[in-house]
Parts: C-alpha cells; sequence; structure tokens
C-alpha cells in the first residue's frame, strides 16, 4: 500500500512557512491529527488529500507517495 512521502512534504510546507502538523493542516484545510498520522504513516493518504499537497505545495503526485516494493502490479 503506497504511503506519503513525509520528507518531501515537510520540505516543501517549510519553504511556505508550514513548519509543523497544525499549519499544513491549515493550509489543507483539514484536522492536525490527520495530518500528524500522514506525517508518521499510521494512515495512508487519500486521493482527495494528495490533490490538496499537490495544489498547495507544488508536488507532483509521484514525489507524494512511496509505493509499496513488494506490491508488484495486477
Amino acid at each position: 500500500m503506497p504511503t506519503l512521502h513525509a520528507e518531501r512534504l515537510m520540505k516543501k510546507a517549510k519553504e511556505k512557512g508550514d513548519g509543523n502538523a497544525a499549519a499544513i493542516a491549515r493550509r489543507l484545510n483539514t484536522n492536525r491529527s490527520t495530518v500528524a498520522r500522514l506525517i508518521s504513516g499510521e494512515t495512508t493518504p487519500s486521493i482527495m488529500s494528495l490533490l490538496a499537497m499537490r495544489r498547495e505545495y507544488g508536488i507532483s503526485l509521484d514525489d507524494l507517495v512511496i509505493e509499496d516494493a513488494g506490491a508488484g502490479a495486477p
């Protein structure tokens, strides 16, 4: 299952002055606990979350997602 590439998100967020989960959550119009779970890898981002990150931080979807190395194409 794909996970969020948190380091890339945090780097771009810091460039925009969003240095923590609360600031990212405000920009993405979501709650801090959701962003914290995404960053820690506890949960998988929805396509809507990924699209919001792409829009707000200018990160391609390919750069936002780490694909599970063990998962193969069906």
